[in-house]
């Protein structure tokens, strides 16, 4: 079954991208850990100026056979060299703009370009990345940016950043999964329960061994036993000694988000 949202500010703000004509460019950031699925086809496909997509976290994703290409730069904001990988490619975009403007006596011409992607993608981040300034507000939730903020990050480039904008409908269970557990949809959205036992199904099926590791967990694999074994770990017991397996599918759900090594679409 389909899962539907319409947050109103989020609505609204697909409205305001889209009427943002000024614009010479667009830059759509994703998350590493799931380039496809974290990106916005509706969102992007009416923007008929250049394109670039920018694949964030990094340092989150298993991405062995994944390579930087024309259109998708693939890093994150914790390594300072990224940045330039980033500007030269602004610089080879706006290369024949720049050079046409030159010849009319433009010698430093200003490009603006709309920032835009999923909620806790990144987005607010990045353009803090590139500015080397720490201007908008972030924080590691969905929906933190409410109204487009325009940044300087150098003499040629000013960014926009916008609000997350969620697709509206999500056809595949998997694919609203893969974005919980990114940390793009809120955890109120979908069952905790059910995000839960398709990471553990995914997670120990194709990463079995850092799976494994990371929490010794020896035993044939079962959802149940994993989580009762997850209770006696970290002793999240109820006053009578009993599995608070609640609590441990939130200290899961929240392992997973920010410290484990995976790529979600890596097996498709």
């Amino acid at each position: 079954m389909p899962i539907n949202w319409f947050p109103g500010h989020m609505a609204k703000a697909l409205g305001d991208i889209h009427h943002i004509s000024h614009a010479d460019a667009m830059i759509e950031v994703v998350d590493a850990r799931a380039i496809i699925t974290s990106s916005n086809i509706e969102l992007t496909q009416k923007f008929n100026k250049p394109k670039l997509t920018i694949a964030l976290k990094k340092d989150l994703a298993n991405l062995k056979s994944a390579k930087n290409n024309s259109h998708t730069l693939i890093g994150s904001i914790k390594d300072k060299k990224f940045k330039n990988q980033i500007i030269d490619k602004l610089n080879e975009i706006f290369f024949a703009k720049k050079e046409s403007l030159k010849r009319r006596g433009l010698i430093n011409p200003e490009f603006h370009i709309i920032v835009v992607g999923l909620p806790n993608v990144g987005k607010s981040s990045l353009i803090n990345f590139l500015s080397s300034r720490n201007k908008l507000v972030v924080a590691n939730r969905p929906g933190v940016t409410r109204n487009k903020q325009l940044v300087r990050i150098n003499d040629n480039y000013l960014l926009y950043d916008t609000p997350g904008v969620l697709i509206k409908k999500i056809v595949q269970p998997e694919d609203g999964y893969k974005l919980a557990l990114i940390g793009v949809i809120k955890k109120e959205i979908l069952p905790l329960n059910e995000v839960v036992e398709w990471g553990f199904t995914y997670l120990s099926k194709y990463y079995e061994d850092s799976f494994r590791k990371r929490y010794n967990f020896l035993a044939p694999f079962d959802f149940n036993n994993f989580l009762n074994f997850i209770c006696l770990k970290y002793q999240f017991l109820s006053k009578d000694l009993h599995p608070n397996k609640d609590r441990a599918m939130e200290y899961l759900y929240k392992d997973w988000i920010n410290n484990f090594k995976v790529n979600y679409e890596e097996k498709i």
